[in-house]
């Protein structure tokens, strides 16, 4: 991971080198300048709205498949970094080259990533408010089945049964508690007070699916790491 994270601040580096070049030259024939200039304009077009995003499901749909693409980039974009990382510790004008490779990488994810969006008819402020809920549903859920708190409500509460009246009552405020967290990871009071009833709701409509590209982009980003 080490070597990982050696090899992405290179890369920047060397982005910015190329970026200071672009502005110092009449000419601005740098190779970053279609990726520069669309940024520039989606920022300047899609500036956000005032007032509370609406999620929709046509837009919400548009956005799972959208998460899929990028998930594909994603995995060839680690896939390639990962294998440029052991030879950033050479020091040596062919590791200065795979850098650069990196850098173009990056770039082409860039594209893929604006191709994408525009493929599902998303703005990038669209893309940004969606994946707001999405991750503050979809992270909670996640979190609950992974601590199963849930089951372990049930052993407690089986084993609160099975106790005499005096011990139950000493495990009542246990019990409670761990009611009221399974509670909150059911029913998402904070994403609701934050996003309101309605994106929440709609977002639940796709949740097995984007459960299972939360996990699988954990996936891709665990795989660096190993």
């Amino acid at each position: 991971m080490r070597k990982l994270l050696g090899f992405l601040a290179v890369v920047l580096a060397l982005s910015a080198c190329r970026k200071d070049a672009a502005e110092g030259s009449e000419g601005g024939g740098d190779a970053r300048e279609p990726v520069a200039r669309l940024e520039a304009g989606e920022a300047a077009e899609e500036a956000s709205p005032s007032g509370p995003y609406t999620v929709t499901k046509a837009k919400l749909d548009a956005y799972v498949g959208y998460q899929r693409k990028m998930l594909e980039v994603y995995g060839s974009l680690m896939r390639g970094l990962q294998d440029m990382g052991p030879l950033m510790d050479a020091g040596t004008p062919q590791a200065l080259e795979k850098a650069k490779s990196g850098l173009k990488l990056i770039e082409r994810k860039a594209q893929a990533e604006s191709d994408a969006r525009q493929a599902a008819g998303l703005s990038t402020d669209e893309v940004n408010r969606i994946a707001e809920v999405v991750t503050a549903v979809i992270s909670q859920r996640q979190m609950g089945r992974t601590l199963q708190y849930e089951e372990e409500l049930k052993k407690l509460e089986a084993l609160q049964a099975r106790m005499p009246e005096e011990q139950q009552k000493e495990l009542a405020p246990q019990v409670d508690s761990m009611r009221r967290q399974v509670e909150t990871f059911q029913k998402l009071p904070e994403a609701r007070q934050e996003f309101g009833d309605a994106n929440v709701d709609v977002v639940l409509t796709r949740e097995t699916d984007l459960t299972k590209n939360y996990q699988d982009m954990l996936k891709a980003f665990a795989g660096v790491r190993r």
